[in-house]
């Protein structure tokens, strides 16, 4: 599994469709946190590359649970999506996230919880990650 991340449109959409040459003709699922619904993997799919960006949005729409619940649930969707691209070797599966706060501490409590609960999570998604990279100004600086 590979994560990106970076600042609000700091060029990481347009980086992960030049960096893995991805266009129309493609076997790809592009799931955007901002248009559509988070899945998990299963069995009759046929796409060998999954990008879910806006990972921000979509753990966001998670936090009707309590925190704790919310940590847990991703946690095994990361790992459902690790087991899905270790299954076959073309699968990929990419990741990209907003850091949506650049380290200041919102006064509103769901807010706060919202950005607590991203950083834990992408804290678990880049143990499970082959590669991590951070994007800025359209540039790419590899992490792991």
């Amino acid at each position: 599994m590979h994560f990106i991340v970076g600042g609000a449109f700091q060029g990481k959409r347009k980086w992960v469709k030049e960096y893995y040459q991805l266009n129309d003709c493609q076997q790809h699922i592009w799931c955007s946190g901002y248009e559509t619904e988070f899945f998990l993997p299963h069995h009759k799919m046929t796409q060998t590359v999954i990008v879910f960006e806006g990972l921000e949005i979509f753990i966001r729409r998670t936090l009707y649970t309590d925190i704790m619940s919310c940590r847990n649930e991703w946690r095994e969707a990361f790992r459902l999506w690790q087991l899905w691209e270790n299954e076959k070797l073309e699968r990929r599966v990419i990741w990209i996230g907003c850091d949506i706060s650049q380290g200041i501490v919102p006064i509103n409590e769901e807010e706060r919880n919202w950005r607590d609960v991203t950083g834990w999570c992408y804290q678990e998604l880049v143990k499970m990650c082959n590669r991590v990279d951070r994007i800025w100004c359209g540039l790419a600086e590899r992490m792991k």
